[in-house]
């Protein structure tokens, strides 16, 4: 795996973990068997290697015979388990404040993940890439990063906010039912990754906000960032540059200048993180296409005037590339009937 990955999961998320399993009469030494983690690096803050994570979590799961674990550590994590960042959230004015810095620094809690917020004919949507997806235990670290992500509404607003969804690429495993009455809606086999909420939601002003708090933890997570020579994500601020307000990409040298770098440096760093620039246009392509068709009824024809393509003929061949289905087939199986404002109807 590459190098990159291997300082990954800050030590707070661990220790949570074995809190949990400690109420469930699971001994620390038998949780860390054979993961590699010692006492030592737990007591000293030190962040987690991807692999160290993923033997920790296979563990949890071998132990207590829960599938659905990424579920219950996101349901269970409370903010102080985000150390300074947790701070910072809490300090935020709104809502859109705070998620804006989760997706900003969730580098610091862990390396592995990347979000980016995005909002968009009144839905605000934050995608969630994963950085390491040939690790192992993966579904179950994205299940908990997008559990702990779609309760920081609720938690840092106190109030209860109903539309929230988690929605997922591939199909429903049979361990969520178990977790429907605790979780926000879910959505499965939807090719995207993402939790998403009406945009409304993020104006909401938090009760325990303070701006010069916020300021220093932002400070320091900067402080914290170079310290331990932590990403900054390139990749999620490649995406959140490359669309243009008239639906068109920006190109490679572009990109290089917005980012303050040359394009040969851009093309290295994105080789070292395993990406290259074409990817990722057309990774961000086909997330707008599917956020189209999964939201509004616009014709195929509409959809491929708007994202860029010569006509519906060539959209439709690139869907069917991504998902083996047309978009009228892919709706068809939704469940629930999509209106034209984008709102959604569950089908009777």
């Amino acid at each position: 795996m590459n190098e990159w990955y291997r300082a990954d999961v800050s030590a707070e998320y661990a220790m949570g973990l074995l809190q949990l399993l400690e109420q469930r009469n699971i001994s620390i030494e038998l949780a860390l068997e054979d993961t590699g983690i010692s006492t030592a690096q737990l007591d000293g803050g030190l962040r987690l290697t991807t692999q160290q994570d993923a033997a920790l979590l296979a563990n949890a799961v071998r132990l207590t015979g829960d599938l659905g674990m990424g579920f219950e550590l996101g349901l269970c994590c409370t903010l102080t388990w985000h150390g300074l960042l947790g701070l910072g959230l809490m300090s935020s004015r709104t809502l859109r404040d705070a998620l804006r810095l989760w997706a900003e620094y969730l580098d610091l809690r862990t390396a592995g993940f990347c979000i980016d917020l995005h909002e968009q004919d009144g839905l605000a949507e934050l995608n969630i890439q994963d950085l390491a997806p040939g690790a192992t235990m993966r579904n179950c670290a994205l299940e908990r990063l997008a559990t702990m992500t779609a309760c920081l509404g609720t938690q840092l607003t106190e109030q209860a906010l109903p539309d929230i969804e988690m929605w997922f690429r591939g199909g429903q495993p049979s361990y969520t039912f178990a977790y429907l009455d605790r979780l926000a809606k879910m959505r499965f086999s939807t090719g995207l990754c993402q939790v998403r909420m009406p945009s409304n939601y993020l104006d909401l002003v938090l009760p325990s906000a303070q701006a010069l708090v916020s300021r220093q933890v932002r400070q320091q997570c900067e402080r914290e960032r170079i310290m331990h020579g932590q990403n900054n994500c390139l990749v999620a601020r490649i995406k959140n540059r490359l669309l243009l307000e008239d639906g068109t990409y920006l190109g490679m040298e572009e990109m290089a200048q917005t980012l303050c770098m040359s394009s040969r440096t851009l093309k290295r760093k994105l080789r070292y993180l395993g990406f290259n620039f074409r990817q990722l246009v057309d990774e961000a392509r086909k997330q707008e296409v599917l956020r189209d068709v999964l939201n509004t009824m616009m014709t195929v024809d509409e959809i491929a005037n708007r994202r860029g393509y010569s006509d519906a003929a060539n959209l439709t061949r690139a869907f069917r590339r991504w998902t083996g289905e047309s978009p009228s087939q892919y709706r068809a199986k939704l469940p629930y009937m999509l209106e034209r404002n984008g709102t959604m109807e569950i089908a009777l």
